[in-house]
Formats: structure tokens, sequence, C-alpha cells
């Protein structure tokens, strides 16, 4: 039982994770665009 709890304590981990890395990735994507813009153009 103690198992099924540490595992859902895991996935709970990850989720945020995930959340912070789409999130940070949103944010930085415009910028990464911009700049490769300005390097290729």
């Amino acid at each position: 039982m103690a198992h099924d709890e540490h595992q859902g304590d895991n996935t709970g981990f990850f989720s945020i994770l995930m959340g912070l890395i789409v999130l940070v990735g949103m944010t930085c994507l415009p910028a990464t665009i911009g700049w490769i813009q300005l390097f290729t153009g």
C-alpha cells in the first residue's frame, strides 16, 4: 500500500516537472525563434 502511495507521489512530481518544462519551453520558444531568424536572416 505504501508503495502505491509513493508511486502516486512520483506521478504527481513528474506531472509538475513536465508542466514546468512545457511552461518554460513555451516562454522561451518565441525568443528562440527570434534568435534563429536573426542569425539566418
